[in-house]
């Protein structure tokens, strides 16, 4: 910039001083002259190679620009010294000038306005304010230069205004047109040929009414202008200016809106004062102006209707999953709601909550888990109707809202939901064994009925609930919010959901995938088949339930090179302890003496406390005769340190000793009729289970969700 302000300065001295001597003059005006032109050409070559995208395409198009106008000059001051009276007109040099405009037009739409110019309302109000700067630079410069009789001469006389208007419309039509991010470099350049187009327009009056000499000061603006390409170029490539996105900015869209406006005002006013008419030129503008504004505000609509739209879309989308995310669920759930009470319908929803998902994310990584819920979002998608609501509700859960549908038909589209899941694998790259997805699903069903009203919140609760319910019988299951306390499936243990997620994690620790769950079935399953009323049989179930949960202190004390499926040590005091998490932790009092006595054996040599025959709580000895079969079951050595292998032999071994004659016949009626195993919830071969990680250790579960 210095260097700049020093050659003008200089150039203007050396005019001055060679004003005088029209040798000197034309040395001044025709070859030093030439130097900040010859520099704007070379700096423009490093800005082309010191930029991308874009913006390194406009300086390439300024290169030739540069280039064809140095060769103007070049031509133009030959001429001055082999031909006394100067160029003639047209010339090389006017063809070389006319070039270098032509070129730099698409460098300044290009550097400037392009991302604009792609935009309709860009350029629409580009066109607005283009067609404003015209009309005021036609009545202005163009036509009282418009030639009475037409020449090669005249031609070319009347083509430098015209591409000097045409540069100042671009000019102001792209930088009002609210563009933002505009690159340094390319707002230098554009002030240049502002500059130029200014020092065009005196120029044209000078040799209209006068003749051009080469001492003239007109020179002097288009010294500026180089200089101000030179600084352009080196801003350009010392910067490395990119090809940035261009974005609008709200605040400024109005302008090209009012510059078009004044602009046609003020044409109308110059013609009414000065003519007393308003000119063709006027009228066509004003049709033209208005014709724009209309398109204009119908495009403005358009753009931010679908702006709306977009906005909304993504507010209400779950971007990994595209299903509705839990926001539009919390709206169309009351929308359903005031429907279904106007009709009179049932409304139901089923909420779906993956098993074990968090050991997908923990061994194979997040991204894998997210690949799973994408799969997973896609299968529900096609089981869903049309009319049905299916949404991401958060995590690894989704929902399901049902309008106009039965608790019945919520049930089985829940089933139909679940068998879904479970019957296809998901295979994940560089895994050899495919994953097994379940889920536990919850269904809620709400009618208005006589009262007019549906408690949305209290629906969601439900069915929530009513996922706890079916994780807390061992998951890959329905629960219906309406269902009996006891299904086919098992009892409904009515436990504190973090209880159950404790027994779940101490299975786990030790190597028991859902022994607790399968002792609770069978537990709920004896004392049914013994005729115990029914609060027994939920009772029975819930403790049996939660009965090893007292061996978290074997997990706190274990040492760290222990493996995590070594088995279950042999550890007397966890049933006080269980016993005592129960009274403290849980405020479940009922349960503690039935998980205390769940060793004692019947004749009276078990622990902790060395009860024996009716002393012992039925529920316990329900517990016990189950908890052994769950041992054998599982292969693990029994905790009363013998280890028998697994068969119905071993239980009868302790009929009258270990265990209550009644509870065991009425347990083993049921294992031969087939009514205690279930192989998809607790087999003998790990095949069955699901392809899921080993277990950890406790303290490597980092979970906070009871779940």
């Amino acid at each position: 910039m210095l260097a700049g302000v020093a050659w003008v300065a200089l150039y203007a001295v050396l005019m001055r001083a060679s004003r005088n001597s029209p040798d000197a003059a034309r040395l001044v005006g025709e070859v030093i002259y030439l130097a900040p032109i010859a520099a704007a050409t070379a700096l423009a070559v490093y800005a082309a190679g010191h930029t991308r995208g874009r913006v390194s395409t406009a300086w390439r198009l300024l290169i030739v620009s540069n280039s064809l106008w140095l060769i103007g000059e070049s031509t133009w001051a030959v001429y001055s010294y082999l031909v006394p009276e100067g160029a003639p007109v047209p010339s090389f040099a006017d063809a070389a000038y006319l070039l270098s405009y032509a070129v730099a037009l698409p460098a300044i739409v290009i550097g400037l306005g392009l991302g604009v110019l792609g935009r309709t309302q860009g350029l629409l109000d580009a066109l607005l304010v283009a067609a404003g700067a015209a009309a005021i630079g036609w009545q202005t410069l163009i036509s009282p230069l418009v030639p009475t009789t037409w020449s090669a001469a005249a031609l070319v006389t009347f083509l430098y205004p015209v591409f000097s208007v045409s540069i100042v419309s671009i000019l102001v039509a792209v930088l009002l047109s609210g563009a933002r991010h505009v690159p340094r470099s390319m707002i230098i350049v554009g002030t240049a040929f502002g500059l130029a187009a200014i020092t065009d327009g005196a120029y044209a009056y000078l040799t209209a009414v006068d003749h051009y000499e080469s001492s003239s000061w007109v020179n002097l603006g288009w010294q500026i202008e180089a200089v101000l390409l030179c600084v352009a170029a080196v801003v350009a490539g010392r910067r490395a200016e990119s090809d940035q996105p261009r974005t609008v900015d709200p605040d400024l869209a109005f302008l090209p809106v009012v510059v078009a406006v004044l602009a046609v005002g003020g044409l109308a006013v110059a013609d009414l004062v000065l003519v007393g008419r308003l000119s063709l030129v006027t009228l066509v503008v004003t049709m033209l102006l208005l014709l724009g504004l209309l398109v204009r505000q119908v495009v403005a609509t358009r753009d931010r209707d679908r702006l709306t739209q977009g906005l909304r879309t993504a507010a209400i989308t779950d971007q990994l999953t595209g299903l509705y995310n839990r926001r539009f669920f919390k709206e169309m759930v009351d929308v359903e709601a005031d429907r279904a009470v106007r009709r009179r319908l049932p409304l139901s929803l089923v909420l779906i909550d993956l098993d074990h998902f968090k050991d997908i994310n923990d061994t194979y990584g997040h991204s894998v888990g997210d690949a799973v819920l994408a799969d997973v979002a896609q299968r529900l998608r096609q089981e869903v109707r049309g009319s049905d609501l299916l949404c991401r509700y958060g995590g690894e859960e989704f929902v399901c809202l049902l309008p106009a549908t039965p608790a019945p038909a919520a049930y089985e589209l829940a089933e139909r939901l679940r068998q879904t899941l479970r019957g296809t694998t998901v295979t994940i790259p560089g895994v050899p064994e495919p994953v097994r997805l379940t889920a536990s699903l919850g269904v809620a069903t709400d009618e208005p009925g006589e009262r007019g009203q549906i408690d949305t919140d209290a629906l969601i609760d439900e069915a929530d609930q009513a996922v706890y319910r079916a994780k807390a019988l061992g998951r890959d299951r329905v629960i219906g919010s309406g269902q009996p306390s006891a299904t086919a499936a098992g009892p409904v243990t009515d436990l504190p959901p973090a209880l159950v997620w404790m027994a779940d994690r101490i299975d786990r620790a030790f190597g028991d995938r859902e022994c607790a769950a399968a002792v609770s079935r069978w537990a709920f399953r004896t004392a049914t088949r013994l005729g115990l009323d029914e609060a027994v049989q939920r009772r029975t179930a819930a403790a049996a339930r939660v009965h090893d949960i007292g061996r978290i202190t074997c997990l706190a004390t274990r040492q760290p090179d222990q493996p995590s499926d070594g088995g279950r040590p042999d550890d007397p005091g966890h049933p006080a302890q269980g016993a005592r998490l129960l009274v403290e932790l849980a405020a479940r009092p009922d349960l503690a003496p039935l998980v205390a006595a769940h060793h004692e054996r019947h004749d009276g040599t078990g622990y902790p406390y060395g009860l024996a025959g009716a002393d012992i709580p039925v529920e316990a000895r329900i517990i016990a005769v189950c908890d052994a079969w769950a041992v054998l079951r599982a292969g693990d050595p029994d905790p009363l340190g013998a280890s028998p292998p697994p068969g119905r032999d071993e239980l009868l071994a302790g009929r009258g000793t270990r265990f209550d004659p009644a509870v065991l016949d009425a347990f083993l009626a049921l294992l031969d009729d087939g009514a205690l195993d279930d192989p998809e919830r607790y087999a003998d071969s790990p095949a069955a289970r699901p392809a899921l990680p080993a277990p950890v250790a406790a303290g490597d579960d980092q979970r906070t969700s009871p779940r």
